[in-house]
């Protein structure tokens, strides 16, 4: 599965951003994979999650179209590289016969559509700067469709949690707990999901030099870094993957190769 997510990464990438067709295209890829024989009935609250994530995936692009600034990094191109890898993920847990109800799995494509929604570039003055704000967006696209409170709280949490300072949290609140479909675990998931393609061998030195560029124009004071071999060893020495999808994909070792090569080099 590792293979063919890096492949999807490579697709995504051979049309952006000229050709690039777009979150809702990435998005309705995602959707019909996971449910390949019938989705979810409009009305239900797995139909109404898909729908807000629709509704945000076209606002993303009307942001763009309507901005002259995307960032380097926290662009929709990461926003559809993270998709691609929660909608695998998920698919290798129900592979794996754990309880994945329609309602998490939406519930998730929703959250990381929204993500990084309004995301200016750089990093968080203060923590959730800007997860609040894109909650705050997910909220709005919510308005009008019949979501039940506990599911928009949850959504909520999963964007929030995705504060890169918060994910060492996320992972300990976890720690040596089976896995089953509760915030806690999807939050862990969503955090994979996150830093995936940076994770692979493959994508990830280009991508942190992506988010050089863009701490660069931001002034981030390790924006002379985070783009380097030694900025490239800190962050695979920072990964932590527990979910039973990815720990199946062998992130773990893969990540673990990446760094005896590194300290060789």
């Amino acid at each position: 599965m590792l293979q063919f997510y890096i492949a999807t990464l490579h697709n995504l990438r051979s049309k952006w951003p000229d050709a690039w067709p777009g979150l809702p295209v990435v998005l309705n890829a995602c959707i019909h994979h996971l449910w390949p024989q019938a989705l979810p009935v409009s009305h239900s609250q797995a139909g109404q999650l898909l729908q807000a994530a629709r509704n945000m995936a076209s606002h993303m692009e009307d942001l763009a179209k309507a901005s002259s600034y995307e960032p380097h990094y926290h662009n929709r191109l990461h926003t559809a590289d993270a998709l691609t890898a929660v909608c695998l993920l998920m698919q290798t847990i129900k592979e794996q016969a754990f309880a994945l109800s329609d309602e998490w799995a939406a519930a998730l494509l929703l959250a990381v559509t929204s993500h990084d929604v309004l995301h200016p570039g750089g990093a968080n003055a203060f923590v959730q700067e800007f997860e609040q704000r894109s909650a705050n967006e997910m909220r709005n696209i919510t308005q009008g469709l019949k979501i039940d409170a506990l599911w928009t709280e949850r959504v909520s949490e999963l964007i929030l949690r995705t504060d890169p300072t918060l994910v060492a949290a996320n992972y300990d609140k976890v720690n040596n707990a089976p896995f089953e479909m509760n915030v806690d675990w999807a939050c862990v998931l969503m955090n994979e999901a996150d830093i995936l393609a940076s994770a692979t061998s493959r994508y990830g030195p280009e991508l942190g030099q992506a988010l050089a560029q863009e701490w660069t124009l931001k002034n981030h004071p390790l924006h002379h870094v985070v783009g380097t071999p030694e900025g490239r060893l800190q962050f695979l020495s920072s990964l932590r993957f527990s979910t039973p999808a990815s720990k199946a994909w062998g992130m773990p070792n893969h990540v673990a190769g990446q760094l005896i090569t590194s300290l060789r080099s």
